[in-house]
C-alpha cells in the first residue's frame, strides 16, 4: 500500500541516527526513494517535501538551519 508524503517523511527523518545530517536534495532524495519503496508513484516537488518536513520537524526530534539547507535528527542526552 502506497503511504503519503508526509508518512515518507517521518519514515526518512526516523531512519536517520542521532547526529546524522542530511542536506536539503538528500532529505528530498530519500522521501522519493521511501515512496517509491511503498509503492507509490508520487513524485512531489521538493518544496512540497520540505513543507511536510517543517510539519513533523518536532515530532521527529529534528532540527534545521535556516540559512543552509541542512536537516539534523537531535542528540539524545
Amino acid at each position: 500500500m502506497a503511504i503519503t508524503i508526509k508518512q515518507a517523511v517521518i519514515n526518512v527523518c526516523n531512519n536517520l541516527e542521532p547526529g546524522e545530517k542530511l542536506l536539503g536534495y538528500e532529505l528530498y532524495n530519500r522521501t522519493l526513494a521511501e515512496l517509491r519503496k511503498s509503492g507509490s508513484n508520487k513524485r512531489p516537488l521538493s518544496d512540497t517535501v520540505l513543507r511536510r518536513f517543517r510539519e513533523v520537524r518536532e515530532s521527529c526530534d529534528m532540527e534545521s538551519h535556516i540559512s543552509v539547507s541542512e536537516y539534523k535528527k537531535k542528540e539524545k542526552v
